[in-house]
């Protein structure tokens, strides 16, 4: 999968999504609120996250907020942290291709990433972008 199908694919089925671009990542935020993107894709390293070593030719990660109960489906019980970077020091490999992840930073707030996916592994991940553009588009 390449990031302009994946962006290709949030553009043309989901209304009203602003495509913020920032230093060559993107952010794809709900029309009315522009606070906070329902999903990004990150497409380099930077001094506050640097655990999927996206640096290397080609890789990218996606990154996606979900809610609270389809994250702790998926990864309850991994940690008892809070807060930034709680999923850290649990000997996740982030740098790993085409595995759904809590997100290294932000999994605390019910964020997955995956780094580099594939065509088959993204037609699953296509049902939590819809629940967190319709998440974050009812927010008032």
């Amino acid at each position: 999968m390449t990031i302009e199908a994946i962006q290709n694919y949030i553009l043309q089925n989901f209304e009203t999504v602003n495509l913020v671009e920032a230093n060559g990542d993107l952010f794809f935020m709900c029309d009315k609120h522009d606070k906070q993107p329902f999903a990004t894709i990150v497409t380099k390293d930077n001094e506050y996250d640097n655990m999927s070593d996206l640096n290397r030719e080609g890789f990218f990660r996606l990154n996606i907020g979900l809610n609270k109960e389809t994250f702790n489906t998926m990864f309850g019980g991994m940690t008892d942290k809070k807060g930034f970077e709680a999923y850290l020091d649990l000997g996740i490999d982030f740098t790993k291709e085409d595995v759904i992840l809590p997100h290294p930073t932000y999994g605390a707030m019910y964020w997955i990433c995956i780094v580099k996916p594939s065509n088959e592994t993204f037609e699953s991940l296509k049902k939590y972008l819809k629940s967190s553009f319709n998440k974050n588009a009812k927010k008032e």
